[in-house]
Order: C-alpha cells, then structure tokens, then sequence
C-alpha cells in the first residue's frame, strides 16, 4: 500500500481524489487475489504432472517422444469467494447486501453489481465470471533424451489454448536421474528409484467484461508464472507394465498485470500487484502405469494434492535397446 500511496500523492488530483483512487486500488487488489489465486495453484498443479513414464534408466540416446492429453479436476470450493463489504475500503455490493459470494476464475456465472466512487463520481460494474467448467484440459509435447549415467533430458511444449475467455501456455525442461544404478541389489531387481527435477514456464491470460471505473476500464488479467518441482520416484516392472509413485515438492513464483484503457489507472494498479508477487510451496503425489508394446507404450498418470490431476499419453521410444 505505501507503494500506491507514493505513486498516487505524485498526481495531479486533489487530495479526496487521491485518497479514492488508493481505497479503490487496494479494494481491487484484494478482490483480484482471491479471484485469480485458484486458477494460479490449479496451474502449477498441471505444470507439475505426467514428467515421467516409470524410473527406469533410459539407454544412451534413447529418444521417447510423447503426446499427452492433461485434465484437472475443480473442486467446488475452489470456484467461489467470499466479499465482504467490512474488509474493504470503497468498493461495496450494490444493494443492501452487505456480502456476497462471487465467482473465482475458476467458477461459474455471477448477478452481483460492485460499485463505488472517485471524488464524487460514481462507478459500477458487475463481478466477472469464470471458466464455468468442471475440469480443464489440454495437450502436450514431451521428449526424453537418454545421456550418460542413467540420466534423462525431458523437454515439454504445450501450445496456446483457449478455454472460454482464459489463455493458457507451459513450456519446460526436467532431468531425470537413476539411484537404482548406483545400489547394486536395486540395479538388479525390478525395483527403480529416481530423481527429479524439472521447471516450468506457464502464462495465464484471463479476459472479462471491461470494468467502468471513472479514470479508465479494467477488462484483463495476465500471470506469468515459474515453478520448480523436485520429486523422488519409484516404480516395479510387471512383465509389460511399469507401477510407478512419486513424491514431490512444487515451488512456484507468479506476476500479475492488470490490462485495460487509462494509463494512470492502469499504473497504479500495476505497481499496487507487485505486493501479490510471492512464492507458494506445493506438495504433490503421484501414481502411475506404463504399458509397453514393443517400442510403444501408454501410459496413465494421477496427481494429487491440493487438485486432482490425470494424464493420458502416447509415447513412442526410437534407438530402445532390449
């Protein structure tokens, strides 16, 4: 809030006006974080899913080049908060209402108007809506490169999609490394242990109805996001089938940006986000089955923790040595 209040105080207003446009910023901030931290956690969750088939060592240059098909689950409490005209400034809910449950992005369709007023000058606008689904999906690329002692090279692309009025895009990079090797017993069984480490780049872009208020219009969120997943793994050979489990811990960081029209609103709710820049700790376990079929195989992935996460996928292995 300090950074507001120094950005605001440099304008060309009068002092009511300044103290309006600072209430009306962080009332927006406030209601922008919990209507946006859902769609964020659910994606670091899709970030952090279906990296591996098994923990099995690949051979040296051994290519396994897979389609995947990602679908998170939304859980009802996830798609819904709570305003209250107590924690808040100068917005209120236009009625007599003095709360009201509104849509996350996440969640569905919203009738409550939120009002308030700059100098004197009235404003409106209705609380935006969300995705209005009970699961998202997309699909992706994903490549595993066997290199020198038991260590693998993943890469992961997944292009821009659309799902109602939200964008969304990942890429990202992982290696793969056996423990197994280095215990002889293990080494000899059908038991693999591996480690993990992989990061992620994702951008979120949601779109909503333009927001009237006084000094411009709001009608867009963007965040860029980063998120490093460090995960222990284990899986049994049965025959053709690989049993695989995992264990791990998702570190992500997020900027916001708020678009629009009116450059001086604009600015000071951007620099007001930059106090929802944080880092938020995850964890999450896996479960898994890998079919093999010659140098195919299928393979089934669920994640869970605090989202329900399965993959699907398609892989095909070039140079696998038997």
């Amino acid at each position: 809030m300090r950074s507001v209040l120094f950005l605001v105080v440099m304008l060309p207003f009068s002092v009511a006006a300044q103290d309006d446009l600072a209430n009306v910023a962080g009332d927006l901030i406030s209601l922008t974080q919990q209507y946006v931290s859902p769609a964020v956690e659910a994606t670091t969750y899709q970030s952090s899913s279906g990296w591996f088939t098994s923990a099995k060592k690949k051979k040296l240059w051994e290519v396994e080049v897979s389609v995947q098909g990602n679908w998170l689950f939304i859980s009802s409490g996830k798609k819904t908060f709570e305003v209250n005209e107590a924690n808040l400034v100068n917005i209120e809910i236009q009625g007599a209402a003095t709360t009201a449950t509104i849509p996350t992005a996440l969640g569905g369709e919203s009738d409550v108007v939120l009002q308030g007023q700059i100098e004197g000058e009235a404003f409106e606008f209705d609380a935006p809506e969300g995705l209005d689904e009970s699961y998202v999906n997309h699909y992706q690329m994903q490549f595993g490169l066997g290199l020198w002692k038991g260590t693998t090279l993943i890469g992961r692309f997944s292009p821009k999609i659309k799902i109602n009025s939200t964008y969304y895009q990942v890429v990202g990079a992982g290696v793969q490394h056996s423990i197994s090797q280095w215990i002889p017993k293990l080494e000899a069984s059908s038991f693999d242990v591996a480690a993990l480490v992989s990061y992620a780049s994702y951008n979120v872009s949601d779109e909503f109805d333009a927001a009237d208020l006084t000094l411009g219009t709001i009608n867009s969120i963007d965040v860029d996001g980063d998120s490093f997943l460090f995960n222990i793994l284990a899986s049994k050979t049965i025959k053709q089938f690989d049993v695989s489990a995992g264990l791990g811990v998702n570190v992500s960081s997020f900027s916001y940006k708020i678009g629009g029209d009116g450059e001086l609103l604009l600015d000071v709710l951007n620099q007001s986000l930059q106090s929802l820049d944080k880092s938020t700790t995850n964890f999450n376990a896996d479960l898994g089955v890998n079919y093999n079929i010659k140098n195919f195989s299928v393979n089934t992935m669920l994640t869970f923790g605090k989202y329900t996460n399965i993959i699907f996928g398609l892989n095909y292995n070039f140079n696998r040595k038997n």
